[in-house]
């Protein structure tokens, strides 16, 4: 006999032996109901209810049997080829469970994957990307030539402001209130090694969170601003032949990475960042726009070193090195406190961040050269920047350690014992923010292993093109 037959025969038989058990009084009520509800009903009445219970009697007997272990008996050990699956838990919630018997401490937690940082390693191109070239001789010639190449002009600023004016009208419809605008501290049109994983064009969407229509299902900011961007990249790949590249949205302020459409004449498109209610590319824009007027050998000395940082592959944000807007704040930190025995070029910049008032201008100022002052930004920070105790702030314009409300940001090795203290940068617009947090050991090494080469050539005369020679990571290792 099936096993579900054998069930609701089973169910039937212990129904009629708790009936018989009742006495005479509650089995006369019981008829008298039964009879009072079935007498009100016609025929096809009790047909349909006869037919119904059979019914649910054969689907009873068509499910499933499970086999129910007695009690006492033992369960059988799964076989190799029944592997049982462990839950999914976090490294956090391990390590906390993981307690000392007989102490009753935590046990310090195993190496974690995130500490397990993997080095770059060399990849097939379609597009090798060429070594920059120099028309003119010698440092000081070949460094004027390059700020000439890649400092804004005014068909650059076109170029952005095109961009950003077809982005508001692919936008305003499914965002009517969004303001739109373009950023950019370089010429972007000129193409640079890692120039899509580092573009010098930022676009910042802004709009009132509340006005979107998403809104309603979402409380986090941090989620919102995520939709947003996603709700934009979607609107401008579908409709404004923008092409996608990669995302970022594990920093404070998320972006994506596009291709833009080409713009005014020009032969290929140019990679942006799109932003969503972002303040960083304003910051670095406000920053740079001050520095060119107290000295325009600051803005040359930004973008010289921002292109350097950018061809030698540790300005990419996304991999764990310093984004464009650290590099600036390090090469005004130098115009302030590195010049050594000469006076500094750029005074602090605290009135500028509070209250956007001009600092006054160094006087008398130092006679050094782009060339001059590009060498000593890879000396200072090679040889006589401390890592460990000095904290760059171009708010204080002064030597000193970090501030106690700047988190100190330490590095845990692979091993997942070994530390060491990273680079501590102040945001000057947000003071207890520390820049320097997105490094791990292994791009922190090869932040100090590309200034130490920087100084070594530069020191031993080699050109620019040399120093400039875009970067490549080594080969994989055959296993």
């Amino acid at each position: 006999m099936p096993t579900g037959k054998l069930d609701t025969t089973t169910a039937v038989a212990a129904a009629l032996r708790s009936v018989r058990q009742l006495d005479v009084r509650t089995k006369c009520i019981l008829m008298a109901g039964t009879i009072c509800a079935v007498l009100p009903l016609e025929v096809h009445h009790l047909l349909a209810a006869v037919v119904g219970a059979l019914g649910y009697m054969l689907l009873q007997t068509l499910e499933p049997s499970v086999k129910h272990v007695p009690k006492g008996a033992k369960i059988p050990k799964s076989t190799p080829s029944e592997p049982r699956v462990a839950p999914c838990r976090s490294n956090k919630a391990m390590a906390a469970k993981d307690t000392d018997k007989k102490h009753g401490q935590l046990q310090p937690p195993a190496a974690s994957p995130r500490f397990q940082v993997k080095a770059d390693v060399k990849k097939p191109s379609a597009v090798p990307v060429r070594a920059l070239t120099f028309k003119a001789t010698g440092w000081e010639a070949e460094v004027e030539e390059l700020v000439q190449k890649i400092m804004p002009t005014t068909e650059s600023r076109a170029s952005v402001n095109a961009i950003a004016a077809k982005v508001n009208k692919l936008l305003s419809p499914v965002l009517p209130e969004v303001v739109v605008d373009g950023f950019a501290t370089s010429n972007p049109m000129g193409g640079t090694a890692f120039g899509v994983a580092v573009p010098e064009v930022d676009i910042i969407v802004t709009m009132n969170p509340m006005s979107y229509c998403g809104s309603r299902s979402t409380h986090d900011p941090s989620k919102l601003q995520k939709s947003l961007i996603r709700t934009c990249t979607d609107r401008l790949v579908s409709h404004g032949a923008f092409k996608f590249r990669r995302s970022a949205f594990r920093g404070s302020e998320p972006k994506v990475t596009l291709i833009a459409p080409a713009a005014n004449d020009a032969d290929a498109g140019i990679p942006i960042n799109l932003w969503v209610n972002a303040c960083t590319p304003a910051h670095a824009t406000a920053l740079f726009e001050a520095c060119g007027k107290l000295d325009s050998r600051a803005q040359a000395l930004i973008l010289l070193v921002r292109r350097w940082a950018k061809d030698r592959g540790v300005s990419h944000a996304a991999k764990g090195h310093l984004g464009p807007y650290c590099w600036m704040l390090l090469a005004i930190y130098y115009l302030q406190v590195g010049m050594q025995d000469e006076t500094p070029i750029l005074p602090e910049l605290s009135n500028l961040v509070k209250s956007g008032q001009m600092p006054s201008k160094v006087a008398p100022m130092s006679s050094a050269t782009i060339a001059e002052l590009f060498k000593g930004f890879l000396e200072f920070y090679s040889q006589h920047f401390n890592w460990r105790n000095e904290a760059v702030s171009v708010r204080l314009g002064k030597r000193s350690p970090p501030d106690v409300s700047l988190p100190v940001h330490v590095l845990l090795h692979e091993d997942g014992k070994s530390t060491q203290v990273g680079i501590s940068i102040e945001n000057p617009f947000e003071v207890q923010t520390n820049m320097g947090d997105c490094l791990n050991w292994l791009t922190l090494d090869r932040l100090r292993e590309e200034l130490g080469r920087g100084h070594d050539l530069s020191s031993r005369g080699a050109s620019l093109a040399e120093l400039l020679e875009p970067w490549s990571p080594p080969d994989q290792p055959d296993n």
